[in-house]
């Protein structure tokens, strides 16, 4: 009998509470009601943040809301499935990014090698699901198409994080045709600087481009976001951190596993906490 005692979850972050206020406001009136009352305006990390913030709102209102999505100056690559981890691997054939036509915010896998593309380009692409791992999948679609068949169908397109990561990439869906990956170059931050780069744009609203607006809103049908002018006023969601119960736990097995195994543990972690994606 093997005993391990005292693992507990290592993530401390903190828990998102939306609150809806049916006020209208513009954003940065927004923002400053929300800092000075909660936390931020809201931030998201996934889908699952998406349909808690619809529920939040109040039957009867159909309009947008405000988020905590500004336009920036200064752009940033980073991954659909909302990873940051460019400072760690990248793998960009020689010359890439190198922005050769208008608008290549999207990337491509050629042999396991990145090059920036237009986003509305048509290419097979791969997909990622947790349980299967990299899926390619042969229909032509344009990046953003391609990241929505993903998330409806599997978990995201494909991150690409390690040189394991490659390789297996390659296994899969080896040198041709090109497919698309989760890589894309964003000019968004949110409110309180959190670095995560989960986006859902409705179609439209994937150009990148200021011509529509530099502030952004959540439809509270779709949950699909929109870029409009600051200035408008809209209703709003805030957030409030409520920090995570620290839970210790006490477990006993046959001897057949080892608990010691780091993968292992974030699986015992993630049954008993079930949504880690909300820690800060």
């Amino acid at each position: 009998m093997f005993i391990l005692t005292g693992l507990m979850c290592s993530v401390s972050g903190l828990w998102r509470q939306y609150h809806y206020i049916s006020q209208n406001m513009t954003w940065s009136e927004a923002q400053s009601y929300c800092r000075a009352r909660f936390t931020d305006l809201a931030t998201l990390d996934s889908l699952d943040d998406v349909n808690r913030m619809i529920n939040t709102v109040n039957d009867g209102y159909s309009g947008s809301v405000w988020i905590g999505l500004k336009r920036v100056t200064q752009g940033r690559w980073g991954w659909s499935k909302g990873e940051n981890r460019l400072s760690q691997y990248s793998n960009w054939q020689i010359g890439e990014p190198n922005g050769q036509y208008k608008n290549e915010y999207c990337v491509f896998s050629f042999c396991g090698y990145w090059l920036d593309t237009p986003c509305s380009r048509t290419l097979h692409f791969t997909c990622y699901n947790e349980r299967t791992g990299y899926i390619r999948i042969q229909l032509w679609k344009n990046w953003t198409d391609a990241q929505s068949y993903c998330r409806q169908y599997h978990t995201d397109l494909a991150t690409v994080s390690s040189n394991e990561d490659t390789n297996q990439l390659n296994a899969v869906v080896g040198c041709w045709p090109w497919v698309w990956i989760g890589l894309f170059f964003d000019f968004w931050q949110w409110s309180d600087q959190w670095s995560l780069f989960f986006r859902n744009w409705a179609a439209e609203y994937t150009s990148q481009t200021s011509a529509f607006g530099n502030c952004v809103a959540m439809s509270t049908i779709s949950g699909k976001w929109i870029q409009i002018p600051c200035t408008e006023q809209h209703h709003f969601i805030c957030y409030r951190d409520l920090k995570k119960q620290i839970i210790r736990l006490n477990l006993s097995h046959d001897g057949k596993y080892n608990l010691n195994d780091p993968s292992k543990q974030t699986a015992i972690l993630n049954k008993v906490s079930p949504s880690p994606k909300y820690c800060r």
